[in-house]
């Protein structure tokens, strides 16, 4: 299956959401919220996960814009 450079690129998007969003970047990231507890007046580690998984929401949203195999139409009868 050849791939797209937009399907690479959502792709791509998802891995790295991945490891920003479990050790050990996380655990960087707690050692740093251990001296500055709070981002905009709230917790730091919060406030990284937040916007990872707001990154993963938004490169879901463009995927199923730019993938051609996430657009599926089922018609009911032939589920039956």
């Amino acid at each position: 299956m050849k791939l797209s450079a937009n399907e690479k690129a959502v792709y791509a998007v998802f891995i790295l959401v991945l490891i920003m969003v479990n050790p050990p970047i996380v655990n960087i990231v707690s050692d740093y919220a251990a001296s500055h507890p709070f981002i905009l007046g709230w917790p730091t580690l919060l406030v990284w996960l937040n916007v990872w998984y707001i990154v993963a929401i938004i490169d879901f949203l463009v995927g199923v814009l730019v993938i051609r195999s996430w657009k599926k139409d089922y018609n009911e009868e032939e589920t039956l």
